[in-house]
């Protein structure tokens, strides 16, 4: 099991090219393209996907939190726990086969930068964070789109340990943020589970012919 701690917010396209800018002026960015297929549900403290044979379970522990992060930067804090499971299954012939329609496929091209707590201090221009016990600190931008829906999102994640998780986003997130010439809002500010849940393209309940006959 995995813990984090985050803050995502997600808006309308297209991503301002200073935006994305700034992100890759963070350092070593990897890009990458993939198709994630969810199981979106009416609860957004419940996220579960297929990913490159994995299927992947999180469960929101604790929040949404508010939580400001500079001058024009605030956000909704999640606290997740991840459990990731090998499968044998093709992921798209899950959603190919699937009489319910529920799978969502979901394309996303992902500018993803790392840190780990051995060199927080160098690539933060010498503010050190919490590293007893240690913790991880994932930036992600991304596009995204599943059915109609398309949007960019923006997120701060710290991984690791429990108890390093709070100090070391509330330390890192204001030194990052403030190179972004973008004001952030806890309006805007919540997981995929929920942003999948308010796409009217996206189904969250089967039709009425995949439902067992004689049941309500």
């Amino acid at each position: 099991m995995t813990h984090t701690l985050e803050l995502r917010w997600f808006f309308e396209l297209p991503c301002p090219p200073a935006v994305r800018d700034a992100f890759e002026a963070l350092g070593a960015v990897e890009t990458t393209q993939q198709r994630d297929l969810y199981l979106p549900a009416d609860d957004p403290a419940l996220n579960l996907k297929l990913r490159n044979g994995q299927v992947q379970i999180k469960r929101r522990l604790a929040g949404p939190f508010a939580l400001a992060v500079g001058p024009e930067a605030a956000g909704c804090a999640e606290h997740w726990g991840k459990w990731s499971l090998s499968t044998t299954a093709d992921p798209p012939s899950v959603a190919d086969n699937d009489s319910t329609g529920l799978w969502c496929p979901v394309h996303k091209t992902r500018h993803q930068w790392s840190m780990s707590p051995s060199t927080q201090a160098d690539q933060l221009s010498g503010h050190g964070l919490p590293t007893v016990p240690p913790a991880a600190l994932n930036a992600e931008l991304t596009t995204v789109a599943a059915g109609d829906a398309q949007a960019w999102t923006l997120c701060l994640e710290a991984e690791g340990p429990v108890p390093a998780l709070s100090d070391t986003l509330r330390t890192a997130a204001p030194l990052l943020f403030r190179r972004l010439p973008l004001a952030l809002s806890t309006e805007d500010s919540y997981g995929y589970a929920r942003w999948l849940r308010d796409q009217p393209s996206v189904h969250l309940r089967p039709p009425s012919d995949a439902i067992v006959s004689g049941l309500p």
